[in-house]
């Protein structure tokens, strides 16, 4: 497929709402952690991701954490031009693992760029929702974004695209890219992510 260059516009999608969950490296690397199951980033490396490229002028970024990582959070909301505003808790009804308290629940920072009013105030922040696969998150957590923050969307480190009726770009090695993230390559582009690829690194796709 050969690129049009002169028609293509160059400048990435900005978004409105960045829903990412990194596959953090701090404490999971034991036994019987997530290094078992996938490949696993450090903090720096995350914070390096240029994902400030691809939030709008006023956006807001919902961000998953492991527990015992809450600063790589809030390093990585700074390092991606966001700030913190505060957080939400997902009650998964079971116990888990933990060496001081065994762990029950999962937090999803939000950070804002710009100035981002919610349209929907009544959410509530804790959830509960049933444990899921190894490191999955509930799909209720895509519909009450949207119920809160008006698109364009956007799905970083991506399994499956978001089951609602508005669309949401995705990016991550499980599912093929929407968006383009140099530096970091995903295995699997659709035709408008190789298009976008191809620009970037100035050959034809």
């Amino acid at each position: 497929m050969n690129v049009d260059t002169s028609t293509t516009n160059l400048e990435p999608e900005k978004y409105s709402v960045i829903y990412a969950d990194p596959p953090w490296m701090p404490g999971q690397t034991g036994k019987r952690g997530a290094s078992e199951k996938y490949g696993l980033m450090r903090t720096g490396a995350i914070c390096k991701m240029p994902v400030a490229n691809l939030a709008a002028d006023n956006a807001v970024l919902l961000l998953w954490v492991v527990n015992n990582g809450l600063q790589d959070g809030l390093d990585v909301i700074k390092a991606w031009g966001f700030r913190y505003v505060t957080n939400a808790v997902w009650d998964k009804y079971y116990m888990g693992l933990g060496n001081h308290f065994r762990g029950s629940h999962e937090i999803l920072l939000l950070g804002v760029k710009g100035s981002v009013k919610p349209k929907f105030r009544g959410q509530k922040s804790v959830f509960q929702e049933p444990r899921l696969a190894h490191s999955s998150k509930p799909q209720e957590v895509i519909q009450k974004t949207v119920r809160m923050y008006d698109g364009p969307y956007l799905e970083l480190f991506a399994r499956e695209r978001p089951n609602c009726r508005e669309a949401w770009a995705v990016w991550g090695d499980q599912i093929p890219s929407d968006v383009h993230l140099p530096g970091y390559p995903v295995p699997k582009y659709t035709e408008r992510g190789l298009a976008h690829k191809a620009l970037v690194e100035g050959r034809d796709a």
